[in-house]
């Protein structure tokens, strides 16, 4: 199954940071709910406000460990998941759609404030519309559903009272400017230096 991905990326400051993601999941999360909504699901902004909680102090941790000058940036995702018959393991997740929101942190002085606000809230409003249009457009695509139960509980989440959205994974990434982002392949270097001698 191929997995489409949609990305979106934001220079904010530690506060924005839930409120801007979470606002992005939830209008996604809104159009990948069946067949009723449920705005005010408690099961359902518990799942998403946990997760986006622990990657922006996760942010928030390593702006701290970082020099006056280290960028802090991150990604978090939200993939939609169906969950295939797997072998002897058991059922196993594959991913057939991934939004991915790239944050950086940023510390704005007291002149930018207002430039700032302007334009952040201008580009969130511009990916909201772009979401709101991929979802409108004969493009949007959704698994299947099956023809029973048995097969429809493998792509939407039943677990929620009151809302039955598509199976959903929330998962996060955080780097840091001055960690070494050749580190996976100065070791491969070094076993290959070390198996060939």
């Amino acid at each position: 199954m191929n997995c489409r991905e949609y990305s979106f990326s934001f220079a904010l400051q530690y506060p924005e940071v839930p409120e801007i993601v979470s606002a992005l999941f939830h209008t996604i999360l809104l159009h990948r709910t069946l067949p009723t909504v449920c705005v005010n699901s408690s099961q359902l902004i518990e799942k998403v406000s946990s997760a986006v909680s622990v990657f922006a102090e996760t942010l928030r941790r390593d702006s701290y460990s970082t020099n006056i000058n280290g960028e802090v940036r991150g990604a978090i995702n939200l993939e939609f998941v169906v969950n295939r018959k797997g072998g002897w393991l058991g059922p196993e997740a594959s991913v057939w759609e991934r939004w991915i929101v790239n944050v950086c942190l940023k510390t704005i002085n007291a002149n930018e404030k207002e430039a700032y606000r302007c334009q952040l809230s201008s580009q969130l409003r511009d990916e909201l519309c772009t979401i709101l249009e991929y979802f409108n457009s004969p493009s949007a695509y959704a698994p299947s559903l099956g023809s029973s139960q048995a097969e429809t509980e493998h792509i939407i989440d039943f677990s929620m009272s009151g809302i039955s959205p598509y199976r959903f994974n929330i998962t996060h990434l955080t780097t840091t400017s001055g960690q070494n982002r050749s580190g996976v392949s100065v070791t491969m270097r070094r076993i290959f230096k070390d198996v060939r001698l």
